[in-house]
């Protein structure tokens, strides 16, 4: 398995609450997006990194990927917890939160778990997917029919998150999984990739370029380009 990553800044930020995982012994990724002022996103995503790679340092691989989404929701639950206690404890920190996206690749099965709007994509034979849904107000405005899909990028409820980790005590993950094929990749993003290109852009780009690390940096480059107005987190993996 090929793997390239980055992380940014991006243009307006003072800081970087984007943080990211890449365990490829254990075949463990994660992307986290911390929200939350005076620096709480940055602690919020700090975290939920620090705490699961803890947490699976305690495992061994083979444990993970023998049960990957009870350890990994078990992992994110855990992280949680901690997460909305320092919340509590600390008023400056007060409803600091976190997304996450985290995948498991063992062999050729791809198992995922997400919470708030950092996304997994796979990109097969030329066509990009999906695979998350984001836990967003406008997501759910769509799904209830009080708003059109295509008007749900530009939605003032957009970024407003319906799930976030130490957001609530207990926490509500979604999982996924799937078969993976040799040449598949594996896209994980925060939604500061996302919210600068369009799906058929990412594909575009994945596209023109059969070298991962030319791929990560052609998408950043076109997401600055287009403003860079948030982090921009993005793990790439090719089977």
């Amino acid at each position: 398995m090929d793997i390239a990553y980055i992380s940014d800044i991006g243009l307006l930020r003072k800081r970087n609450e984007d943080h990211y995982l890449v365990m490829d012994k254990y075949g463990l990724f994660i992307v986290c997006d911390g929200m939350g002022g005076h620096k709480g996103g940055e602690i919020a995503s700090t975290l939920a990194v620090e705490n699961i790679e803890e947490y699976m340092l305690t495992l061994s691989a083979n444990s993970l990927w023998e049960e990957p989404i009870s350890i990994l929701n078990a992992a994110i639950c855990k992280a949680n917890h901690l997460i909305w206690l320092q919340g509590q404890e600390n008023p400056e920190w007060h409803e600091m939160g976190t997304t996450i996206t985290a995948a498991v690749i063992n062999k050729k099965q791809l198992s995922a778990a997400n919470v708030g709007d950092s996304s997994l994509y796979m990109f097969r034979n030329g066509k990009l997917k999906k695979i998350t849904r984001d836990h967003t107000l406008a997501e759910k405005m769509v799904a209830d029919g009080l708003l059109k899909n295509e008007d749900k990028k530009n939605s003032g409820y957009n970024h407003i998150l319906t799930r976030a980790l130490g957001a609530q005590e207990d926490v509500l993950i979604d999982n996924f999984e799937h078969r993976l094929y040799a040449g598949d990749l594996v896209l994980l993003c925060s939604d500061g990739l996302t919210d600068m290109l369009e799906n058929n852009e990412i594909e575009s780009i994945l596209n023109q370029n059969d070298n991962l690390e030319n791929s990560i940096n052609t998408l950043l480059e076109a997401a600055l380009k287009k403003g860079g107005y948030d982090n921009i987190t993005i793990i790439l993996l090719r089977i």
